[in-house]
């Protein structure tokens, strides 16, 4: 592969400014993806200290271990795994992987899975709708959704991961047409849903089925599941000073990450007991570096359309 097909990394000099990477530090990037963050990260650590990267993906992994190669990079300060960043800390500890100084969280597929024709992430898809980031897994793809969820559950994920406010009027279209023959590709769905909506509703700048793909591939990735589960994880591998750093996309992913951070930087009082004994304060366990999620310049936006939607947010570890 060359390097004009690889992901371009969005909000790279912000990663660097917050994430703090230098000499004789562990950094852990959860989302290698085709390893964009990755190599200016390395560049910053100058052959001392370790790199983990982390993706679920085995292809992705497998891309950058490449591309890092080519870069003549001492193979010694990094270390590759295939792994879901919601199990991160049984992940990090068999690697015998030190407390952080940094962890990055950039969520969300790489440009090159989401266009690949094989996973069926796009509407223009006439490829089995898979939409799975590890096809090897287990999980139902998003066509097993789609031809055999009930129409409750369906409207359910469209509303509640991708706010799709014609998510009844879908689901039922969804019933409707799935009986007639089974829905197989993303080019089949994204004519449905298209149809669906009314088309003086379509939004305008994007596809009528934008939501409707965005809640799928959330459900069957387990996306907002998984970043609930690996935020904690994350502040707990961190070593005091240490920061996170988490890129999302889209309302559902900043929501969470937003909330997180904002109860982990408030300081906590155990409930006294017994009563009416005064509690004790837990000091806060993060600052927040990032009082407003950080975007991208105009300038990177016009070089790279798909940064337009990411936000940046930054926090660091508190000394106990």
């Amino acid at each position: 592969m060359n390097s004009g097909a690889y992901h371009e990394p969005v909000l790279v000099k912000e990663v660097i400014h917050y994430l703090s990477p230098a000499p004789g530090k562990v950094i852990i990037d959860c989302n290698l993806g085709n390893g964009g963050h990755a190599l200016d990260i390395l560049k910053q650590l100058r052959g001392e200290g370790i790199l983990v990267g982390i993706d679920v993906d085995p292809l992705a992994v497998e891309i950058s271990a490449r591309r890092i190669a080519e870069s003549r990079i001492d193979p010694a300060v990094v270390k590759f795994i295939v792994g879901n960043h919601a199990d991160l800390a049984h992940l990090l500890g068999p690697a015998h992987v030190p407390p952080a100084g940094g962890i990055l969280l950039d969520l969300g597929p790489s440009t090159p899975q989401l266009l690949s024709p094989l996973r069926g992430f796009s509407w223009e898809s006439d490829e089995a709708l898979d939409m799975r980031l590890n096809p090897q897994a287990g999980e139902p793809s998003a066509a097993d959704i789609v031809n055999t969820w009930d129409e409750e559950e369906l409207a359910r994920i469209f509303r509640e991961h991708a706010e799709e406010r014609w998510a009844d009027r879908i689901a039922k279209v969804l019933i409707q047409r799935r009986e007639l023959h089974p829905i197989r590709t993303g080019r089949e769905l994204g004519k449905i849903v298209g149809e669906a909506i009314p088309r003086k509703a379509w939004p305008p700048k994007i596809h009528p089925a934008t939501r409707v793909f965005l809640a799928l591939r959330v459900e069957v990735n387990h996306e907002y599941e998984n970043l609930e589960k690996v935020l904690p994880q994350a502040v707990g591998a961190l070593a005091p000073g240490g920061r996170l750093v988490v890129i999302s996309f889209h309302g559902g992913e900043d929501s969470r990450v937003k909330k997180f951070m904002q109860e982990l930087a408030r300081p906590k009082t155990t409930a006294p007991w017994p009563l009416p004994q005064k509690g004790h304060e837990i000091p806060p366990t993060l600052r927040i570096l990032t009082p407003q999620p950080v975007r991208p310049s105009e300038e990177e936006m016009q070089k790279n359309p798909r940064s337009r939607s990411a936000r940046l947010r930054a926090a660091e570890k508190i000394a106990a």
